[in-house]
């Protein structure tokens, strides 16, 4: 199960972090200005030992810094709240209160890691991960791939309503997961911001496809960064089907 609950955060984490005119597309955050997101994720694990997994999570990501041409983010997580359902087992967990039950303390040894460090990314303008730096306390068990990829691919060129480009993410030590292989379509702009369609395919360590992403981002015209986006992911490894629905706002 903890290889569901790492793959999940991690997906999550890898999957925050994102007119006929070209647009040239490349992240302009606003220096000092703290972004508020929201996670919501639904997960259906269906196999050997089925469980469904609803969590929530409160995310604190600051621009601190720019480094020549790349930006210093600041990745901090708030609260997490998570309810499982295992069949004949039950179990949930919430930062902001004590875990009392063996079941919520064996969650709390999972996720409490996490809330209040401070993850350190360093970006280039098209959302690519230079370096990430995690606290000394997660630099152990933690893979850095879930927390380097928080900006959705932005392509190299400038682009049209249309226009596509593909994109590889390299997933560290995911046990499931070697990489992913997606494409991008900047689908339209919109008073909201502009809209990204993205598809993909996620593969194991020996190239095999074992699962597939599908997702909608809307990124704010002015930043560049994910304003709001739904994602799901299917993952068929291990005898088991993982079907993930993720849902982010920011603000």
């Amino acid at each position: 199960m903890k290889k569901y609950f790492i793959t999940g955060v991690a997906i999550c984490i890898g999957f925050v972090s994102f007119a006929q005119k070209a647009v040239d597309f490349k992240l302009n955050p606003e220096i000092g200005k703290p972004i508020h997101i929201d996670m919501l994720v639904k997960t259906d694990v269906d196999g050997p030992q089925s469980v469904i997994m609803d969590m929530t999570m409160n995310m604190l990501m600051t621009p601190t810094e720019k480094q020549d041409e790349n930006f210093k983010i600041e990745s901090v997580t708030k609260t997490i709240k998570v309810n499982v359902d295992a069949g004949m087992m039950t179990m949930s967990y919430d930062s902001e209160k004590e875990a009392e039950d063996e079941m919520s303390k064996m969650l709390a040894s999972q996720f409490s890691k996490i809330i209040d460090q401070t993850i350190t990314i360093i970006l280039t303008p098209k959302g690519k991960p230079v370096d990430v730096v995690l606290p000394e306390g997660l630099a152990q068990g933690m893979d850095k791939a879930a927390f380097s990829n928080i900006s959705t691919p932005l392509p190299d060129a400038p682009v049209a309503v249309g226009a596509t480009w593909e994109n590889t993410a390299e997933m560290g030590n995911n046990p499931l997961i070697s990489k992913t292989e997606t494409t991008s379509t900047f689908k339209a702009e919109n008073a909201d911001g502009y809209v990204i369609d993205v598809i993909g395919k996620m593969l194991d360590d020996s190239a095999n496809e074992v699962g597939s992403i599908s997702g909608t981002y809307t990124l704010d015209k002015k930043t560049l960064f994910t304003k709001s986006g739904q994602i799901k992911t299917a993952i068929e490894a291990q005898g088991a089907k993982i079907v993930s629905d993720v849902t982010i706002t920011a603000k």
